[in-house]
């Protein structure tokens, strides 16, 4: 599975579901995040320390994925077909696209919180 920094977010904050990400992580045998997303998590988490955010990654054996050309690819996609200009009602943002393209050039479903992705063609974990 492809994580998005929504559901991490949502585990660390101890959010009202973040047990139903938590768990989906745990049976997972494969478990990536975008390199762009670690680094949407230091932003958006910016009482967590960076230490603290490798923590969850290295105890949760999460893989971090390079940016690539084909990720480049299926975000320059997304954005187009369901970017906040695109009148998609997903209206994904610059991370969005970037975690999508990960997820559909890997092949791997996404595990993610909210209903922008829910408006895409990404397969969802939950």
């Amino acid at each position: 599975m492809i994580i998005d920094t929504s559901a991490v977010v949502a585990i660390m904050r101890r959010e009202t579901d973040w047990v139903h990400f938590e768990r989906a992580i745990d049976e997972s045998f494969e478990r990536f995040m975008s390199a762009s997303s670690v680094l949407e998590l230091s932003i958006v988490l910016r009482g967590a320390a960076d230490p603290e955010i490798d923590n969850f990654i290295e105890t949760m054996n999460i893989e971090i994925l390079d940016v690539d050309s084909s990720h480049l690819r299926w975000a320059r996609h997304a954005n187009r077909a369901y970017g906040r200009h695109s009148g998609s009602p997903a209206k994904l943002n610059f991370g969005d696209c970037l975690v999508y393209g990960a997820a559909m050039s890997t092949g791997k479903p996404l595990l993610f919180k909210g209903d922008d992705f829910g408006h895409t063609d990404v397969p969802s974990v939950l």
